[in-house]
């Protein structure tokens, strides 16, 4: 049985631990999401800093939003240490549990694996909440974001979006997120 409330905990500490890292050696990260593997086998941390964002681009050119918003263009990424840990448990349930989470002739996810995947999602939404509130005092500014790679559409990253951040950076990701998601 996957324990999602360790799962969730686990995800709160290295989250913090990455950010806490990261925040000794920049101090302009402006944004901060939990990356998972579409098949629930693997999560990291990525971020961005001003810096990078302004090196990329700036507001006035046309791939602004890209480069603010999308996390493959960001410049920080951490998949080690405490990530490491938690996508292993992930990747070990995951094959532990192959026969039941894929169909063997059509190799589509199963019900079973979706109802998985729900209760991954919810615990990794509520592990953002919390590092919303813990982190909060540190870095009252800090954008927190959800990425499942060609999963969640543009209505649930924006949903997700709004209910962790500022009402202005909610209204901006979401009029802008066709540009880079």
């Amino acid at each position: 049985m996957f324990d999602y409330k360790k799962f969730e905990n686990d995800l709160v500490a290295a989250m913090e631990t990455t950010l806490h890292n990261w925040a000794e050696e920049y101090d302009d990260i402006y944004i901060l999401s939990l990356d998972c593997a579409r098949d629930m086998t693997s999560v990291g941390m990525m971020a961005n800093t001003e810096q990078h964002l302004n090196e990329e681009s700036d507001a006035e050119d046309d791939d602004y939003w890209f480069y603010k918003y999308c996390e493959e263009e960001w410049e920080l990424f951490e998949a080690g240490g405490l990530a490491k840990e938690i996508s292993s448990y992930m990747r070990q349930y995951a094959e532990e549990n192959d026969a039941r989470f894929t169909d063997p002739e059509t190799f589509e996810f199963t019900e079973e694996f979706d109802e998985h995947c729900d209760q991954m999602i919810d615990a990794c939404e509520r592990a953002i909440r919390r590092l919303r509130q813990s982190v909060h005092q540190d870095f009252p500014k800090l954008l927190l974001a959800f990425h499942i790679r060609e999963y969640l559409d543009d209505e649930d990253r924006a949903e997700f979006f709004a209910s962790v951040n500022s009402k202005e950076a909610s209204k901006e990701y979401a009029a802008h997120i066709e540009d880079f998601n």
